[in-house]
Order: C-alpha cells, then structure tokens, then sequence
C-alpha cells in the first residue's frame, strides 16, 4: 500500500499548491508519480519512503496460528469487529490469523502485499482523526464475505488533510477458508475522492 499511498500524498499536496482544476487518470505508479513530483515535495516524499523501526517491528511480529475453516457466521463477525472496532481499513489493525499471508489488497489505485498493505496504511493515516463506519451488514458465505462502508481519512503529512469516500468490500476466501484477497470497490472517483480535501 506504501507506494500509491505515496502518490496520494503527492496529490494532496499538488492540490494544496495550485489553484487550477485538477484531473487524473492514475494508469500507473510510475507515470503518476512523473507528473506529480515537484523540487518542493521531493524532501517530504523521500522521508515518506522510509519505514519507520517500530512499523517495520509490528508487520514482522510473530504470527498466530491461522483460523482455518471458520464458518460464515463465526468469520463474519470477526471482520465487523476488525471494522467497526478496530477501525482496520484506518489503521491496519486487523485479526491476521484469518487472512493468508500471500493474501492481496486492491484499492482503486494499486494492489499490494499483506506487509506493504500494514506498513503503509501505518504511516500514512491518523487514527484519531479517522473513522470507518458500516453501511451494510457483513455477509459471508464459504467463498466470499462483503461489506459496505463510509469512511474519513486524515493524512499523516503537512496540514493534515481529511477525504470522505464510500464503497464495499470483497474477501475472498481460499480451499482452507483463509482470507485470500481483499478489494475495494470505491463508489467515488479517485479524482473526486482527493478533491473532498479538507485541510
């Protein structure tokens, strides 16, 4: 999650800094990130870069043992807990023992590793200054389990700046009932999403 996140950061302040209409079309990390930067930003982006020691400690904790086989309604109300209280789709703290280690995550805007999902989602956001709220139940079947949220996000970087999007989520779950992929589905551009800002 780390690197796209990045661009966020990039984005937000691009947005910060100009005062003319601002659109775009994320096709890739390499090209959005070209047409971001500035001189400006640079020494705030390199420091982004770095994982901090105590982020690098929390993704490489040991682990518990995996859940496996949880039915849908005992895997269910693990998740609406990792949502409503621990806020993980804000703060990365999640129940890990359901999820599969090469478990993926795709937002709008990238895909990343289990590891890169914790550290990124770490550094980047402020608790206090977030929230993610259910707006469906949490179902779950054998294979899948879905979800709608609302949520608030507030940047961990220079005047601290909130988004607003809604959408749902889908896990899906392999042979031995273990997380294997998580997607949001954003109900909101991601233009539209970077321009709710408030700072």
């Amino acid at each position: 999650m780390a690197t796209s996140l990045i661009i966020a950061f990039v984005v937000f302040m691009a947005f910060f800094t100009t005062t003319s209409s601002y659109s775009v079309q994320i096709s890739s990390r390499r090209s959005a990130i070209k047409s971001l930067i500035t001189p400006a930003l640079a020494p705030a982006l390199a420091v982004l870069l770095q994982t901090p020691p105590a982020l690098a400690d929390s993704a490489a904790a040991p682990l518990s043992p995996k859940q496996l086989n949880l039915s849908p309604s005992s895997i269910s109300s693990i998740v609406n807990s990792d949502v409503t209280s621990r806020q993980f789709l804000a703060t990365a703290d999640f129940t890990r023992s359901i999820y599969s280690e090469s478990c993926t995550f795709t937002d709008e805007i990238d895909t990343y590793t289990l590891p890169k999902f914790i550290k990124g989602t770490k550094a980047l956001f402020i608790p206090e200054g977030s929230a993610v709220t259910l707006t469906s139940p949490v179902t779950a079947t054998d294979d899948l389990i879905t979800f709608k949220f609302s949520e608030y996000l507030q940047f961990n970087i220079p005047f601290k700046p909130t988004v607003t999007l809604t959408g749902r989520v889908e896990l899906k779950r392999d042979s031995d009932g273990l997380i294997s992929s998580y997607q949001e589905f954003w109900d909101q551009s991601v233009p539209s999403v970077l321009k709710s800002a408030k700072f």
